[in-house]
């Protein structure tokens, strides 16, 4: 995959300054030349770098790295030289395979989303026709993808991940009218929050497989113009659409954000908390979908602290929620109506120390249902 030029100027910056942030590299141990002798380079999630060289005309160097859970990986070479790679599976099939990143520019990059399991990397002169005194070899997990143009249309989507989980990619808005779509596959349950980071003016929507909007936001915040959403989706294929607001400007870079959180389905009763339900442990992202189905209901949840946190508790719902938050002998710690004058959600933010929880949501004043909603609480 090529990166765009804004992309590859990380890449400059970093021949300039040395390899940063990657620690001391290993040293490239020869005879390395085949799978069964690859070179380690990296466990992922994280990142890894390795020194080497193409010494003799027709070398090629093999390296391999193992990746724990599905996510983005970036390989790339560090060199003045004329390096070409090769991303390679456990069975020794070529996945992707790069020369030069850019014109004029001999180091050589793949950017792809695997799935949980070991890869080679093969780095071998370009032409197989001279030597290569030293390069860097660097693999790492880190970071966003970049969006890869054409992609205005569903069939050419640019992949940005497997929910639950995290995904994230920098695009543009190049031209007047341009649409920017992305695809992601949901494994199971799963609620997505969507949301740009930018200044300019986004748009954004959430489509099924059959490209009908599920949900679309403009700008989330009065006065800001990023946009936002959530929704909860079930196994299969989505697409999330960007673009510029009203279609008549441009837009010079934003970063997508997706989320993906397991969630719990309330279990009736649960109005007391004896017959709280769990939503599982802090740090991390626990979510549940219920319902005020009853005028007068009341809904509790338990979860446990492991370590003391920042703890976020919310609700998205078009009704009008109230939450409360109460530690193991039930004390009120924090309460929320609506998040603003025009969000009848509700939101706490408080630091908890290890323990148990407990969360109750009703309809405010209990005069009325709420259809649906999500809770989602967050412990960094």
């Amino acid at each position: 995959m090529k990166r765009s030029l804004a992309g590859w100027l990380v890449v400059i910056l970093l021949l300039a300054l040395g390899v940063v942030g990657f620690g001391q590299c290993k040293t490239e141990v020869e005879d390395n030349d085949s799978g069964a002798l690859a070179d380690w380079v990296a466990d992922l999630p994280g990142s890894g770098c390795i020194e080497g060289t193409i010494g003799i005309v027709g070398d090629i160097d093999f390296f391999y790295f193992d990746l724990s859970s599905s996510r983005w990986v970036t390989i790339e070479t560090l060199t003045n030289e004329d390096t070409e790679i090769a991303l390679l599976n456990s069975d020794g099939d070529v996945i992707a395979q790069n020369d030069d990143v850019a014109l004029n520019i001999y180091s050589s990059s793949i950017q792809e989303y695997l799935y949980a399991g070991r890869y080679f990397v093969m780095v071998w002169e370009h032409g197989d026709d001279n030597v290569i005194y030293d390069y860097t070899l660097n693999v790492y997990s880190e970071g966003c993808a970049t969006e890869v143009e054409d992609n205005n249309s569903l069939g050419l989507a640019d992949f940005i991940g497997e929910f639950p989980g995290e995904g994230c990619a920098v695009g543009t808005i190049g031209v007047v009218g341009d649409l920017d779509v992305y695809s992601l596959t949901v494994t199971e349950w799963t609620v997505l929050t969507i949301t740009t980071v930018t200044d300019e003016d986004t748009e954004i929507a959430l489509l099924d497989v059959n490209g009908s909007v599920l949900s679309s936001n403009d700008d989330y915040v009065i006065g800001e113009y990023w946009s936002w959403l959530s929704e909860e989706v079930g196994p299969g294929t989505y697409y999330v659409l960007v673009r510029e607001h009203d279609d008549d400007n441009v837009i010079y870079d934003y970063t997508l954000s997706v989320s993906g959180q397991t969630f719990i389905s309330e279990v009736e009763p649960n109005d007391d908390y004896s017959l709280a339900d769990n939503l599982g442990s802090l740090p991390g992202n626990l979510s549940a979908s219920g319902a005020i189905s009853v005028v007068g209901d009341l809904d509790y949840y338990q979860f446990e602290v492991t370590s003391a946190t920042y703890v976020t508790l919310s609700t998205v719902t078009t009704g009008d929620t109230e939450i409360g938050l109460f530690d193991a002998f039930g004390n009120t710690l924090a309460e929320n109506d609506d998040v603003s004058a025009a969000d009848p959600s509700s939101w706490i933010g408080i630091n908890l120390a290890p323990g148990t929880y407990y969360v109750a949501v009703r309809e405010f004043v209990d005069t009325d249902w709420v259809v649906t909603y999500t809770l989602h609480v967050t412990g960094d």
